[in-house]
């Protein structure tokens, strides 16, 4: 019987770490996923941000030939 009540436990204890395993793969994707749509908007902003400073540049040059 004890033999029996210690191979449960080894069973729930390996049950246990296969799900935080799981668990922690799952976060892992999860974060990866997020990282990867963080940079994507990053370079949008970069962009935009690249395209403003041009933009205000130009508008700077414009303005001191006119002034």
């Amino acid at each position: 019987m004890k033999n029996k009540a210690s191979k449960n436990l080894s069973n729930q204890q390996v049950d246990y770490v296969k799900r935080s395993q799981a668990e922690m793969q799952r976060r892992f994707v999860d974060l990866q996923f997020q990282r990867s749509e963080l940079e994507k908007q990053l370079k949008i902003v970069n962009e935009i941000l690249f395209s403003l400073g041009k933009e205000m540049e130009e508008h700077f040059s414009y303005k001191q030939l006119y002034k």
